[in-house]
């Protein structure tokens, strides 16, 4: 194990620990969204180092740190960074929707509505194939860990 991975994986428990942190405060998408950013690129980061890590090596990091029923496996890292960036796509695309909706009408605005209500429903969408091939244990897990239960990202499966 090599210390760049350690202190990815360092960074990484204190972000999920800040994200955790917004449960007991008033719920701020704003907050929210650039842990969830700062996560997505230090998982980013850590899918790059762990490239050549063993199985093992990464095990034993994650054991350490006490990250292992987050990641259990090296891929795992590179599922919550695309599950992240579906959420943000997401956000980004409905705050448009609903800047565009309560702001004036102009020509272009129904286009770029639907076009953006199209986009939101694609990340969304693909969030829930990502999230359903994970099974539901980790779905679970996944969801617990970023904070997203408050905005409707569980599915009956």
């Amino acid at each position: 194990m090599t210390s760049t991975t350690q202190r990815h994986l360092v960074n990484v428990d204190m972000l999920l620990s800040d994200i955790d942190a917004l449960k007991q405060q008033p719920y701020s998408r704003l907050a929210h969204s650039r842990l969830l950013t700062a996560l997505k690129n230090e998982l980013a980061a850590l899918s790059r180092v762990i490239e050549h890590e063993t199985v093992y090596s990464f095990h034993q990091a994650v054991v350490t740190i006490g990250l292992e029923s987050t990641l259990p496996a090296k891929r795992m890292a590179d599922i919550y960074a695309r599950l992240i960036n579906y959420v943000l796509e997401y956000w980004e695309a409905q705050e448009k929707v609903d800047s565009i909706i309560d702001s004036c009408f102009d020509t272009n605005a129904e286009k770029r509505l639907q076009l953006l209500q199209v986009k939101a429903i694609r990340a969304k969408t693909q969030f829930k194939t990502v999230a359903k091939a994970m099974g539901d244990h980790d779905y679970t897990h996944c969801i617990a860990v970023l904070g997203l239960s408050q905005e409707n990202w569980v599915w009956q499966n």
